[in-house]
């Protein structure tokens, strides 16, 4: 492994280190794409099986707006469960306070379910709602009753969740709070390429499927727009949540803001200031498949000719290129090529 300049203080790596990267990346891929599956299948329960319709939620519910009944403000900054001190240069505009940026990304979630609760008329799928109303819902719980961790970049990334102390954390919170956990970064430039090297990492370190979500033009990976960059580590804690909706459970549905000071409290230091080769080769592989799907590129549970049929025709054509997602170099070659060659 080529390893980049860091700017943080990583702890030394040993030898043996490698064998544990190699061992708990094979085991997480195994666990996570099993976990996947389960989830999928909910997923499709919402938006197929047992298809969830528009209008089940008045428009003033907190999963819309956002707004914490106990309080009468905005949810999103009191389930801030951790944030690392914020750097003092950056590579684009300086970003929001950490409260506006959870007030933010929590917005942008909460306008997903907004387009779900129109019954008459219903908004139809397409280019004003792209998602089934199922997927829209489940963006709920995870804004409004899961919490966020705000850390500076990725390298920032990779110092938390490679100190296993970091990273059982995580798995202690999702085990007993039964939340979702958003990690939200604070810079807003950053390359493509190296976003999904570090979806990838994110999947290597904690046994969950994770999207990587932000504000480039075209999609990393199976990532979905958003106003920061984004990694979801996608737990299941949703399900409950979305099940008490389908039972018209509407007052069970709300979390209470979380106790600050409860996780997170030591202080961390991870010892990977690069990407493996491991996670280099299974983000190139993602994306291989995202390529064999062609038009459909990176969307799963909507077809992308269905809400982009002007696209769909131009791509019939041969007028253009259409990928959803940025391409990923093969692993194959060493890092810093890669790197010298984008100019990264």
């Amino acid at each position: 492994m080529s390893v980049r300049r860091a700017t943080l203080p990583f702890c030394a790596r040993a030898p043996a280190d490698r064998l544990r990267d190699v061992a708990r990346t094979l085991w997480h891929w195994v666990y996570s794409n099993v976990h996947l599956a389960q989830q999928t299948y909910h997923v499709l329960d919402a938006i197929t099986f047992r298809r969830l319709g528009p209008g089940l939620l008045p428009a003033d519910h907190p999963w819309v707006t956002g707004v914490c009944p106990e309080t009468g403000r905005f949810i999103w900054p009191d389930n801030i469960v951790y944030r690392s001190p914020p750097k003092t240069e950056w590579l684009g505009p300086a970003p929001e306070s950490d409260d506006g940026i959870a007030i933010r990304t929590g917005k942008f979630l909460g306008e997903m379910v907004r387009r779900s609760i129109v019954a008459d008329p219903e908004i139809p799928q397409g280019a004003r709602r792209r998602m089934p109303h199922g997927v829209n819902y489940l963006h709920g719980p995870i804004h409004y009753n899961g919490c966020y961790a705000i850390l500076n970049d990725f390298e920032d990334g990779m110092f938390h969740l490679s100190d296993p102390a970091f990273a059982r954390e995580v798995r202690r919170f999702a085990r007993i709070e039964r939340r979702e956990l958003t990690i939200v970064f604070r810079e807003r430039r950053y390359h493509p390429g190296e976003y999904a090297w570090f979806v990838a990492f994110v999947r290597s370190h904690l046994p969950w499927y994770a999207n990587g979500n932000g504000p480039t033009k075209r999609r990393v990976l199976w990532g979905t727009p958003a106003p920061y960059a984004n990694v979801n580590p996608i737990n299941g804690s949703w399900v409950r949540d979305l099940q008490q909706l389908r039972r018209g459970r509407l007052d069970g549905l709300l979390r209470p803001p979380l106790s600050p000071g409860r996780y997170f409290r030591e202080r961390y230091r991870g010892n990977q200031p690069d990407f493996t080769f491991l996670e280099r080769f299974h983000a190139w592989a993602q994306w291989m498949l995202i390529s064999a799907k062609g038009f459909q590129g990176n969307l799963a549970f909507t077809k992308r000719r269905r809400i982009e049929p002007e696209h769909w025709e131009a791509y019939r054509r041969g007028d253009g290129d259409w990928p959803t997602s940025y391409a990923v170099p093969h692993p194959f070659g060493r890092i810093a090529t890669v790197r010298a060659a984008r100019g990264a």
